[in-house]
């Protein structure tokens, strides 16, 4: 079937409250939308864009929705070449690969419909009971450590025994307990190996799971020094961009656990090169965010150990607010939808009221 229509749409999703991480406050969540059309058919791609929706969308119209059109909508592993060919000098990295991101993420969602099966089923299940980790314990203006430990504590009322928090460790493993994994998340916050190796030697006595992006993502050579030194896991890649990028975090031992997302490093071509690769390195994979296309992808791999979740209450991610049929993990897990393609049904009235630009 011919792709006969490509529609990308900007939405600003405003968070009740600001929230922030090691290095940024956030106000809101944009994200990219892409919609592709052929045989009476729809697939729908997205991709968190930060404030670049905009910009996004212009890629869409200028660069590759002329290479898309009358192309066959099968055609997954060439059309990501040819639109990462094409746009080499503005989509190796960024809004680019996001842009290309959604846009394949949308062609696999409608080849799972044109073959009437959902993405795990078209790629072949490993298994559909995927654990998840829930992220929160952001900080807030005149945020207390009593009111961290209670949302922490309502994390493990709902179920979930993992959960990622990168400050106030120790009053959290005091007072949740043994039975419980913390994962940490810098975000890239401490500016060098030696800072990052002496902190996380502080950290040592509360048995964090793992560490995520001690140093920026970009200092592989930093990061290779902290996963050799520490004896927990080092986990990367939620920023990482394409096969090339991870295959030098493999190389280079810079970490343990990898987060590939599906929507940054280059949609699901690209997503499942990443997971395959790493399993010859029986390096485990962790996605980063977006557990609504990850539940699919992490089921049809032997290496995938967490999904990651966020409780809507926290008001942190927040795309949600779009999906008429969010996904609701139980006890600590989640299973994947299983419709046609990724099962997302959303809800057109919210994304027109968010929205900030489309194509024309």
């Amino acid at each position: 079937m011919k792709i006969e229509q490509v529609e990308a749409v900007a939405i600003s999703i405003p968070l009740k409250a600001p929230v922030s991480d090691a290095v940024r406050t956030h106000t809101h969540r944009d994200h990219l939308i892409v919609k592709i059309r052929a045989g009476g058919l729809e697939g729908v791609g997205f991709a968190l864009a930060y404030d670049g929706s905009k910009a996004m969308v212009e890629l869409v119209n200028a660069i590759y929705r002329p290479m898309l059109l009358g192309a066959s909508m099968f055609d997954t592993e060439h059309l990501w070449t040819e639109m990462f060919r094409q746009s080499i000098q503005s989509g190796r990295r960024g809004a680019g690969l996001r842009t290309i991101s959604a846009i394949d993420i949308a062609l696999w969602d409608l080849r799972g419909k044109a073959a009437r099966m959902s993405i795990m089923q078209l790629l072949g299940i490993h298994s559909e009971r995927l654990r998840c980790y829930v992220t929160g314990g952001y900080y807030r203006p005149g945020d207390s450590v009593e009111r961290l430990i209670g949302e922490m504590g309502s994390y493990i009322e709902k179920g979930f025994s993992a959960r990622q928090d990168a400050a106030r460790l120790k009053a959290i493993r005091q007072a949740l307990g043994d039975d419980v994994e913390i994962l940490l998340d810098a975000n890239g916050g401490w500016p060098d190996s030696n800072t990052a190796i002496a902190a996380l030697r502080r950290l040592e006595e509360s048995r964090p799971y793992w560490i995520e992006e001690p140093v920026r993502p970009d200092s592989i050579s930093a990061m290779a020094r902290i996963a050799e030194a520490i004896d927990w896991p080092v986990a990367t890649g939620e920023l990482e961009a394409t096969r090339w990028g991870f295959a030098e975090l493999l190389e280079r031992k810079a970490a343990d656990i990898l987060q590939p997302d599906a929507a940054v490093v280059g949609g699901v071509t690209e997503w499942l090169k990443v997971a395959h690769m790493a399993a010859a390195f029986d390096v485990p994979i962790a996605p980063h965010y977006h557990w609504d296309l990850h539940t699919q992808l992490v089921a049809t791999i032997p290496n995938g150990i967490f999904v990651e979740y966020f409780v809507r209450e926290s008001g942190v991610k927040v795309f949600d607010d779009i999906i008429a049929n969010p996904l609701q993990p139980k006890d600590g897990f989640v299973a994947p939808r299983t419709a046609p393609g990724f099962g997302i049904e959303y809800n057109e009235n919210a994304i027109k009221g968010y929205m900030i630009a489309r194509s024309i």
